[in-house]
């Protein structure tokens, strides 16, 4: 198969990072390009990782954005339209179902992430709005690890082609931070939304040393708190608390022991007990 363009998905954590720099060493065929969805609200370690591999690579990396932040369209005013619901629904958020913890469908990676990649693909290649690409005629290249190999799907759209080189190569997430380390790169830092309710609680207290960034999250936080078609309050925190009351001291320091959240949602949620629930349910 021969593709017009090679593009990585670019999502400055560990494995895309590894990735882009294994093509700069040749490891790996070249990109064409990397994309970077920018949800406008990414803590500034990871801009400031991003602006070193612009600085260290010879592929292009193009950043792109929604026509708002995450950040922005949260804290708007409740709507329901089309796949995009209203503030707190575009990014998942904790509540009681039934008498039980739910989380809400999260529909923030679309949005924010997959959509501008798509409509910038389709600007490099020239595209006319509504004009069909070839089949496969893109192989987008995404930073899944062996031990996410769960999460492998192929592509919905007809022009991309989806690759896992990281899973090909039979690398694990360890075996990336290695690579890095063994060949003098730094280890970059877990790329995430400053709110995002995937958080560790270590990932929390992170949040947390930056009073701006913490701000942002207690706000918005405390926004989607009753949200109009909901019937019960929603929560950025997994024990459903507002981030204020959480304790966010370390096990150790509780005495016990030294389980944290793993970021890995739906890991997450079946180790805690937690059931997805669509905004039609509620």
């Amino acid at each position: 198969m021969t593709y017009k363009l090679r593009i990585l998905s670019l999502g400055a954590g560990i494995q895309s990072s590894t990735l882009l720099l294994m093509a700069e060493r040749g490891e790996i065929e070249p990109f064409s390009c990397a994309i970077f969805a920018d949800t406008g609200w990414e803590g500034k370690a990871t801009y400031d990782w991003l602006d070193w591999l612009k600085q260290t690579c010879k592929t292009p990396i193009i950043t792109v954005r929604a026509s708002m932040s995450i950040f922005e369209h949260s804290m708007g005013s409740g709507f329901r339209s089309g796949y995009l619901c209203g503030v707190g629904m575009s990014l998942p958020a904790y509540t009681y179902f039934n008498g039980e913890k739910a989380i809400t469908k999260r529909q923030c990676t679309n949005f924010f992430k997959l959509e501008p990649i798509r409509k910038e693909t389709r600007r490099l290649l020239g595209l006319a709005p509504r004009q069909h690409a070839p089949k496969d005629c893109v192989e987008q290249v995404v930073g899944i690890s062996l031990d996410e190999a769960r999460r492998m799907k192929p592509s919905r759209y007809r022009m991309l082609f989806l690759s896992y080189p990281l899973v090909h190569m039979g690398m694990s997430r360890l075996d990336c931070m290695n690579w890095l380390t063994g060949n003098g790169y730094p280890i970059p830092p877990k790329s995430s939304c400053v709110g995002c309710p995937f958080h560790s609680n270590n990932e929390w207290r992170e949040v947390a040393k930056s009073p701006v960034d913490w701000k942002q999250a207690v706000d918005l936080d405390n926004r989607i708190r009753s949200i109009e078609g909901f019937r019960g309050n929603l929560f950025l925190h997994r024990s459903c608390r507002p981030l204020e009351e959480v304790d966010f001291s370390t096990p150790e320091e509780r005495g016990q022991g030294v389980f944290d959240f793993v970021k890995d949602d739906k890991l997450n949620l079946f180790v805690n007990n937690i059931s997805i629930i669509t905004p039609e349910a509620l």
